[in-house]
Order: structure tokens, then C-alpha cells, then sequence
């Protein structure tokens, strides 16, 4: 489908899927027995009113798994290609032991397009994420780019299930797991993902977990030689200061040695005056980071300094090098 008087893209002059969506979508949600969801007749009405294809659906309200699957089974027997951008934000995608997810894992696999995926606060648990983790195995080819999982039940059990499909992935360039449960154990998968070479992930957020001393210090073991990841949120994850883990002194040494990651999020964590003053001492010496937020605490010389040096700093978009191959990840 193309606007008049402009050529459409090679292959879709004649597309006119996006016009069939509602008798589609009629049709299925009689046999379902399910009212029709107002958000989505109107972008699909909108679609088609400036003859484009609905490659958007932004959905916030909880909509429960009938009219998720409606919507999504709809879009399968259509054969519906275009719809690549997901937000479904508070929509009871976990209700009914995770019906919802199903129902929109079992399109992305189909479809083979969808690029951004938002699923936050759904309350999705394990067994969501084995139907996510499926979706996005290698096998699919799905060409995600964003995934966002925010305030969901995941834990330790979900984040295995989510490595499955994307320890091997090549397209994801941004994972958000903001207070998603994770702990020490999870970090070992989240280690599993950073490993893969070809893996192209440059934002990882991992705010208001559990990760503690631990976890971090794990976690940081796999940045030693990361060579894409550009920014890292581990704020309020309960670590700091400790004689038992050497902690602070690894964080310092991936501050020096990585030359990638140039954001680091580090608020709301036990961490002092003494810990921000190495990193300012590394900061200082090696140019690669432009942003370092850490605990609002630390006393304001220290923190109007960390600015100083970071505030003509531009971030830069790092390149990598393609290889076949995997590591392991240090463990």
C-alpha cells in the first residue's frame, strides 16, 4: 500500500493486506466471543486512511489474553507482515498463566518483523519468557532491535528462559530489565548473552535488581573485553563497598580497560566519597566514558568534578568486528 501519486517500495505496490485487517479481525473475534479493542480498530483506521501499512500498535490499558489473542491470531491468518514496532505497556499479557504472551510470541515467529518490542509492567513470569525466548531463537530470524521487559516477574528461572533466544542473537542492540528479580544466579545468562561475538547489544539496563556485590562483580568480569556495549544501568542494585568481593576494583578496572561502554549508571548503591574518587582517578586518565552517574551522596566536589570531566565528552558509536565464532564468558 503506497500514498497516490507516490511509488511504493518494491514488491507492495500491490500489498493490500492492511485493507483486509478488519474482516480479519471481525471475524476472528466473533469466534472468540471478544468485544473489539477500540485502540486497535483505530490505528488500523488511521493505516488506511493515509494509505499506509500499520507497522505501529501502542497500547496501554489492560486489554487481558482474549483480546491480545484476537488481535494477534487476526493478524497470523492474514499473514500480516508489517507490523514491526510493539508497545503493549500494562496490557495483562500474564494473566492466565502468560495466555497473552503466547498469542504474541506465536506472530512474532510468524511474522518475522517485528523490530521493537515493549512489554512492560505485564506481569510476565517464567513461563512468558520460555514463549519469548522461543519466538526469538536464531532459527525465527526475527530482526528485534529493542526489547523491553520493565517490572515483570522474570527472576532468575525467566532470564535462563530468555538466553535461550537471544544468546545467539545478532539484532538486539537494547535490553531493558528494570526491577525484573534478577539476582546473582541471573547474571550467569545475562554472561551467556554478552559472550556471543556476533551479539550486537549496546544498551543493557538492569536498574532496581538484586544483583548485589556478587552479581556485579560477575557481571563486570564479562565487560573486561566486551567490545560493543555502550551503556550499562546498574543503578539500585544493592552493592557498594566490601572487603569480602574486590568489587570497586573491578568496576576500576573496566572503567581503564574497556573502550566501549560510555555510559554507567551506578545510582542509588552503596558507594562513597572513596569509591567515587577512583573512578573519577580512572575517568580522568582514560577519555573513553562521557557520562557517570553515581549516588547523589557522595559529597558535591566529587560530583562537580565527575562533571567537569565528562561534560565535553561526545559519545561516539562504537564499530566491532564480526566473527563466527563464540567465547565463554569468564564465570
Amino acid at each position: 500500500m503506497s500514498k497516490k501519486g507516490k511509488k511504493g517500495k518494491k514488491g507492495e505496490d500491490n500489498d493490500e493486506s492492511t485493507t483486509q485487517i478488519m474482516r480479519f479481525y471481525n471475524r476472528k473475534i466473533q469466534s472468540l466471543g471478544v468485544a473489539q479493542n477500540k485502540i486497535f480498530v483505530q490505528a488500523v483506521a488511521q493505516a488506511i486512511e493515509n494509505q499506509e501499512h500499520l507497522t505501529t500498535l501502542h497500547i496501554i490499558e489492560e486489554i487481558g489474553p482474549n483480546a491480545i489473542r484476537g488481535i494477534f491470531e487476526a493478524l497470523m491468518d492474514l499473514n500480516y507482515k508489517h507490523l514491526a514496532n510493539i508497545w503493549l505497556v500494562k496490557a495483562g499479557l500474564g494473566l492466565n498463566n502468560n495466555e497473552g504472551v503466547k498469542y504474541l510470541a506465536n506472530y512474532i515467529q510468524k511474522a518475522q518483523n517485528t523490530k521493537v518490542l515493549d512489554l512492560t509492567e505485564n506481569e510476565i513470569t517464567p513461563q512468558g519468557c520460555s514463549y519469548l525466548g522461543y519466538a526469538l531463537s536464531p532459527a525465527f530470524k526475527v530482526p528485534l532491535q529493542e526489547l523491553i521487559l520493565d517490572f515483570n516477574y522474570i527472576g532468575c528461572e525467566g532470564m535462563k528462559e530468555l538466553s535461550k533466544g537471544l544468546e545467539m542473537n545478532t539484532t538486539i542492540r537494547k535490553l531493558s530489565l528494570n526491577y525484573c528479580r534478577l539476582d546473582l544466579e541471573s547474571v550467569k545468562y545475562l554472561q551467556d548473552i554478552l559472550s556471543f561475538v556476533d551479539c550486537d547489544l549496546r544498551y543493557l539496563f538492569l536498574e532496581g535488581n538484586y544483583l548485589r556485590n556478587q552479581g556485579v562483580y560477575q557481571l563486570f568480569r564479562s565487560l573486561e573485553t566486551n567490545e560493543w556495549l555502550e551503556e550499562l544501568n546498574i543503578a539500585n542494585n544493592q552493592f557498594g563497598e566490601s572487603e569480602d568481593v574486590p568489587l570497586i576494583e573491578k568496576i576500576c578496572e573496566v572503567l581503564t580497560k574497556n573502550s566501549s561502554i560510555q555510559v554507567y549508571d551506578f545510582r542509588g548503591n552503596a558507594l562513597y566519597d572513596d569509591s567515587a574518587k577512583k573512578f573519577l582517578e580512572c575517568i580522568k586518565m582514560y577519555k573513553t566514558v562521557c557520562r557517570l552517574e553515581v549516588p547523589i551522596e557522595i559529597q558535591n566536589a566529587i560530583l562537580e568534578e565527575i562533571k567537569k570531566v565528562t561534560k565535553k565528552r561526545k559519545r561516539r558509536k562504537n564499530k566491532k568486528k564480526k566473527s563466527k565464532k563464540k567465547k565463554k564468558a569468564k564465570k
